[in-house]
């Protein structure tokens, strides 16, 4: 890890890091305060040592420092520890051992003699009885020292004055009876040797009596100690710092230690190194306290480019070779890969793209409540079914100029649902089989997919169902030539993104990328909020365009003043006239609304979709239309969706009440159709 890496991660992780540091720093003062405070006092002594002109006491100089050192040593033996103890009931050595210390001061002959101990003046004692005791028993061990040495020399002395009387009466008696001239001079110099030894003998004696006077001052008190008038111990402050940098470094350890347990992606970079593949887009978290019926396209601005940069990379992608099916899938549930399916569908759609969304999810479909389609109608598994109970060829071709979806007719018309994004067309998932992966592995999935493309749309991108313990996004994933991955920042292990990448590769599809989902915006993340033009605000709505609640009052009012509320209508552009109601059928939204001024307030059901009749020359409508008429795929009446604040994969619930709150984080789910502006200025809002 790099020094950016270990900051970033210790900014993740500050919290940690802080409490450790306040929990150890707080346990040290309140240890601090519930100690007993000790009080130290202090006696500086001083050894003394005679020094000379001569080379010996310029030796003994020299060694003056190791002498200090020795003295400052034996204060704390036991003989004089005993002692001391034996002056106070209750005090034992080995007690007074663990008060008691002795520190030199440097290039002096000095140390000082410390003492602690519950009471000030008791401490005080203690050191000046410790001091005094010590002197008395150096100055009793130099007297027994001294003792013995005269009483050495003395001997000595003796001795020599014994020998020199022997010699000196072998001389008289050689000089009077034999006088033996060569012996006697031997005897003479043997005399003289001794009396020499005599005399150094007596000057050791004389030298030795002097020293003893001079060292009656080798040990001395220069500073009696004194009672204290603060504690020594414990040193409130310094522990509480002490602890303070313990606990600082506790929680760095800590930190780095469940990161690298963390299995968790925490970071596009991470992801892109185990996926081993570009992270294309980041789609952040989007806050909020409750539920809004609009987001505010500044507030949201950033998401709107989150999708603007992942729709510009994934055409770059395209142009060695070009993505026409695209897999969008996620490692495990939950992730968010219907809400980044169906907010880059818009967005490819406001591009100019032909664009189908198919809802692969046959497990837990979720585009139908994103866009307000009923799950009752037919979808994905009808129309895969209708492709291998069909005989003839699935779809006709059509010419280089690749018209519009609705002008073509087929087999699939019956299955695709136009959305109130222009380009955007969405089949749903349908019934839910109980056999997902036979179907998308069947002969008749095979045919579908190698029609689709070709001849209605510029790009199909599929919402599939997660990788990681079913069968279905694999199998579809080797019927397709691109797929992304979807990858929820916040949730993500790391073992699943790289069983994600095995399955993919298995399957032979080019993985273009990852999308990162759900991205907290941080401090020092750059966003695009701030770089947008005054009145760029509604070139791209952002967010869930109404609640169900809204959608309801809505047509309500559509109902109450007789007019299809449509983007179409909005934008001014002519409506096809509904076909004439089959015998046996109810009547649908469109009709009740023309026929009375009852008001629709209920989702829209199977029986609310009403087919477009269309003249094959695309020109004129209704009755009036000269060309006889083909029919059209199916559009909604219900031409805005409901609320898309849910989560992507949650399951199907009620639509949420008018004042409904919606929970602290909420997600971006799909943008905003082209046609809220336009009810707005026109007052229906």
């Amino acid at each position: 890890m790099t020094i950016a890496q270990y900051a970033a991660v210790l900014a993740k992780r500050w919290w940690l890091v802080a409490i450790c540091c306040m929990a150890v720093g707080i346990g040290a003062l309140i240890a601090s305060k519930l100690m007993t405070p000790l009080y130290q006092a202090s006696v500086l002594m001083q050894v003394t040592v005679r020094t000379g002109n001569n080379l010996a006491d310029y030796n003994n100089l020299l060694a003056s420092d190791q002498l200090v050192d020795t003295e400052a040593t034996l204060v704390t033996s036991q003989p004089v520890l005993t002692e001391v103890a034996s002056h106070y009931p209750g005090l034992s050595a080995s007690t007074l051992a663990s008060r008691v210390s002795t520190t030199t001061e440097t290039n002096t002959q000095l140390f000082k003699i410390s003492v602690l101990d519950e009471s000030p003046t008791r401490a005080a004692a203690l050191a000046n009885d410790i001091a005094q005791t010590f002197i008395k028993q150096q100055d009793a061990a130099i007297q027994q020292d001294n003792q013995r040495s005269q009483q050495q020399l003395q001997q000595e002395l003796t001795s020599t004055e014994q020998q020199i009387n022997s010699v000196s009466n072998q001389i008289s008696k050689i000089e009077s009876t034999t006088n033996d001239q060569q012996q006697v001079s031997m005897l003479q110099s043997r005399l003289k040797a001794l009396q020499d030894r005599y005399s150094q003998v007596q000057d050791a004696l004389v030298q030795l009596e002097l020293t003893e006077a001079e060292n009656g001052n080798f040990l001395r008190v220069v500073q009696q100690a004194s009672p204290p008038t603060s504690p020594a111990q414990p040193r409130i402050l310094l522990n509480t710092g002490a602890g303070l940098v313990t606990g600082l470094l506790i929680g760095v350890l800590l930190a780095l230690l469940l990161e690298q347990l963390d299995t968790r992606v925490r970071t596009g970079e991470l992801l892109a190194q185990l996926f081993g593949y570009p992270v294309l887009a980041t789609v952040w978290r989007v806050r909020s306290s409750e539920e809004k019926e609009v987001f505010n396209p500044k507030e949201h601005a950033g998401l709107i480019e989150s999708y603007r940069i992942l729709r510009t990379n994934i055409g770059f992608c395209s142009i060695d070779t070009p993505v026409n099916y695209l897999l969008i899938t996620s490692s495990v549930p939950g992730e968010g890969k219907s809400t980044v399916a169906a907010n880059l569908a818009i967005f490819m759609a406001k591009a100019g793209k032909r664009t189908l969304l198919v809802d692969a999810d046959m497990r837990r479909p979720m585009l139908h409540r994103l866009f307000g389609v009923s799950a009752a109608e037919a979808g994905l598994s009808s129309a895969i079914m209708a492709m291998s109970q069909s005989s003839t060829t699935p779809l006709p071709s059509v010419s280089s100029s690749r018209q519009r979806p609705t002008e073509q007719g087929g087999i699939l018309d019956s299955f695709l649902y136009e959305t109130s994004t222009a380009n955007l067309w969405l089949m749903p998932a349908g019934h839910l089989p109980p056999n997902p992966p036979e179907l998308l592995d069947s002969q008749a999935m095979r045919n579908l997919l190698s029609n689709l493309a070709d001849y209605y749309f510029d790009i199909v991108i599929f919402d599939a169902p997660p990788l990681l313990g079913l069968a279905d996004a694999s199998i579809l994933a080797s019927r397709v030539d691109s797929a992304l991955l979807v990858v929820d920042i916040t949730r993500s292990r790391k073992e699943h993104i790289r069983q994600a990448r095995a399955l993919l590769r298995q399957t032979g599809v080019r993985i273009i990328g990852c999308v990162v989902n759900k991205q907290q915006q941080q401090r020092g993340s750059i966003t695009p909020y701030y770089y947008q033009a005054v009145g760029d605000e509604h070139s791209e709505q952002v967010g869930a365009a109404l609640t169900s609640s809204r959608w309801r009052q809505e047509h309500q009012q559509a109902a109450l003043t007789g007019r299809e509320h449509s983007p179409a209508a909005a934008r001014g552009v002519h409506q096809p006239s509904p076909a004439p109601q089959p015998p046996g059928m109810p009547a649908t939204a469109s009709q009740q609304r023309t026929g009375s001024s009852q008001s629709l307030t209920e989702p829209a059901t199977p029986a609310q979709v009403q087919r477009v009749m269309t003249p094959a020359t695309g020109i004129g409508s209704g009755s009036d239309a000269k060309s006889s008429p083909v029919p059209a795929r199916p559009r909604l009446t219900r031409e805005r969706p409901g609320s898309l604040n849910a989560p992507a994969e949650a399951a199907e619930g009620p639509a949420p009440r008018p004042g409904q709150r919606g929970s602290d984080i909420t997600e971006l789910k799909t943008l905003e159709m082209p046609s809220i502006e336009p009810h707005r200025q026109r007052g229906e809002r």
